[in-house]
């Protein structure tokens, strides 16, 4: 795949540190960036470089909390005096519960848009100055299918992976003139370790992989993809 390495590029994968976020930030590796992986844990961000083996000399990791304004600009802030730049933003963080609208409480509901919609713009928001200067970058934010179409069972998770999906759009309009592209992924059930523990008596067979996630990442970053701005790509049969 032809990805952007002609030079050591830097970026930013939010949840970084298990799981899908893991599994691009591996991808991004083996492509040849310099990454930053973020998580508010740093027990998981340490067993993430573990798994990394060689490719973690190339990555950094940042402890953080994403859904923090503060702690966002101490990231980028960082970001910026270790590495210099920030070509690459992949907004990763997401959570849902299984709760219909009647029984989702304030609590459930604040702590979703946090996780699932404020981290994307606090982060993007934060980044895009510096994507501005340089005059290019890419931001890819992991939606889901809940973001594609409505799913009563998670309906505070939908209207927010909606909303990412929206905030992708707003910001490919904003940013073209700026060189920077915006761009979204929408999996379905993706058979992670938590996911399959979660719901041990599916068939995952159908699911996509962590692995399927990050190749979607690359295609994003490669050049047949240059131009692709605002677009989402599904990754669900049904």
């Amino acid at each position: 795949m032809d990805v952007m390495t002609e030079v050591r590029r830097t970026a930013i994968v939010t949840g970084g540190s298990e799981g899908v976020g893991l599994a691009i930030s591996e991808a991004l590796l083996k492509a040849g960036f310099q990454v930053v992986l973020v998580s508010r844990s740093p027990e998981k961000l340490q067993a993430a470089l573990v798994s990394l083996g060689n490719l973690a000399q190339n990555a950094r990791t940042l402890a953080a909390d994403v859904t923090s304004s503060e702690q966002v600009t101490r990231l980028v802030e960082s970001v910026l005096e270790h590495e210099k730049r920030v070509d690459v933003l992949v907004n990763n963080l997401g959570h849902g519960i299984r709760k219909q609208l009647v029984e989702t409480t304030d609590a459930d509901w604040e702590n979703l848009v946090a996780i699932n919609l404020t981290s994307a713009v606090y982060v993007s928001r934060a980044v895009i100055p510096l994507m501005r200067e340089q005059k290019g970058g890419k931001i890819i934010n992991i939606s889901s299918r809940a973001g594609r179409r409505g799913e009563g069972d998670f309906a505070a998770y939908s209207a927010l992976k909606h909303g990412l999906v929206g905030l992708t759009r707003a910001l490919a309009d904003s940013e073209a003139p700026y060189g920077i592209t915006v761009n979204a992924v929408c999996p379905g059930p993706v058979s992670t370790r938590k996911m399959i523990e979660r719901y041990p008596s599916l068939d995952v067979s159908g699911w996509s992989t962590p692995e399927d996630v990050a190749q979607s990442v690359l295609f994003l970053l490669s050049k047949p993809a240059e131009t692709m701005n605002g677009q989402v790509i599904d990754l669900f049969k049904n």
